[in-house]
């Protein structure tokens, strides 16, 4: 695990999984941090193979206070892999930027599993900028570490 020296405090620049011995059926578990501004921010990647992916995004207070699904749409016609259904399955903090992002993860991934994302942050996080720094740092992370995806 990389750390480095930001502001004063120690950051976590890498991300760690879980020792896959304790996973079973494949499920592999990941968390890391980034700083965003004056938050840190934490990161935690459930993927069930061939199945689906659960991000959840939040701060040390740890809740689930939304949680938004997209999956490929399944059609019989010669159906382009961008197009997505999408629905926000509980909660209204964030709800609109939940379901966005997952659909930004689907297509990123080729459109191939079901994404969840859960975003929980204050209330006052609501600015575009932590926002798009939040989604930066969640896809750095999965372009360094493409094959586990």
């Amino acid at each position: 695990m990389s750390t480095t020296m930001k502001n004063g405090e120690l950051v976590n620049n890498s991300s760690s999984a879980i020792d896959q011995s304790t996973i079973t059926n494949g499920i592999k578990i990941t968390e890391f941090s980034r700083r965003i501004g004056d938050q840190l921010i934490l990161y935690q990647i459930i993927r069930y193979p061939d199945r689906c992916l659960f991000i959840w995004i939040g701060t040390s207070s740890c809740d689930i206070s939304n949680l938004a699904m997209t999956m490929p749409r399944m059609s019989s016609s010669s159906a382009s892999s961008n197009e997505f259904l999408g629905t926000t399955l509980f909660g209204v903090d964030f709800y609109e930027q939940s379901l966005s992002l997952s659909k930004k993860v689907a297509r990123r991934l080729g459109g191939q599993k079901q994404i969840y994302i859960s975003l929980n942050l204050s209330n006052d996080a609501d600015n575009e900028m932590l926002l798009g720094e939040i989604e930066q740092a969640l896809f750095e992370h999965i372009r360094q570490n493409e094959q586990d995806y």
